[in-house]
């Protein structure tokens, strides 16, 4: 399994990939497929293009010409926030779970983290129902530090917001 940036050439396996996500988990992300279906191919090429100086990412996982995993990683700018990272919407193909994708994403995505100077933690959100995925940021480090509630609004049904964080200062 090899981690690796997502590039404009890769826009039609993410989009693929992106809009199962969001038909298939919608709970899981802030974007709906109705926000997501109308972009063209050059939109997808842009959003995931890597900034030239590492800020923001998406990472991704192949299974031959199939993207079955990806993560954006985004690194702010502000002075006052940029000794952080956040890891945005996380997405493992349903049969490929379970299987050490996920994992190895996560780890990839903390080290790109972890190579950009000053970072000193990792930030992000889940479902706070989605249970299996809150055990995968568990088993990685990440430490939840609360709950927002009813953060996301799904077909008239509220969900509350896991918030986690790693900190990377902590870690030898």
């Amino acid at each position: 399994m090899k981690v690796r940036p997502l590039d404009p050439t890769d826009a039609r396996a993410y989009q693929r990939l992106r809009l199962l996500a969001l038909q298939e988990s919608p709970t899981a992300f802030s974007a709906s497929h109705a926000d997501e279906a109308g972009r063209t191919i050059d939109e997808v090429a842009t959003r995931i293009t890597p900034a030239a100086d590492g800020s923001i990412c998406t990472l991704g996982i192949f299974e031959g010409d199939e993207l079955v995993v990806f993560v954006a990683v985004i690194h702010p700018q502000r002075e006052k926030v940029r000794h952080g990272a956040e890891l945005a919407g996380m997405y493992v193909a349903p049969t490929f779970r379970r299987r050490g994708f996920g994992s190895a994403l996560l780890e990839g995505a903390v080290a790109h983290a972890r190579s950009i100077a000053g970072v000193r933690q990792i930030k992000l959100g889940v479902n706070a129902t989605n249970a299996e995925a809150r055990a995968l940021y568990q088993s990685i480090g990440f430490a939840s530090y609360g709950v927002e509630p009813d953060a996301l609004q799904v077909d008239g049904t509220f969900y509350g917001e896991e918030r986690y964080v790693l900190r990377l200062d902590h870690l030898a």
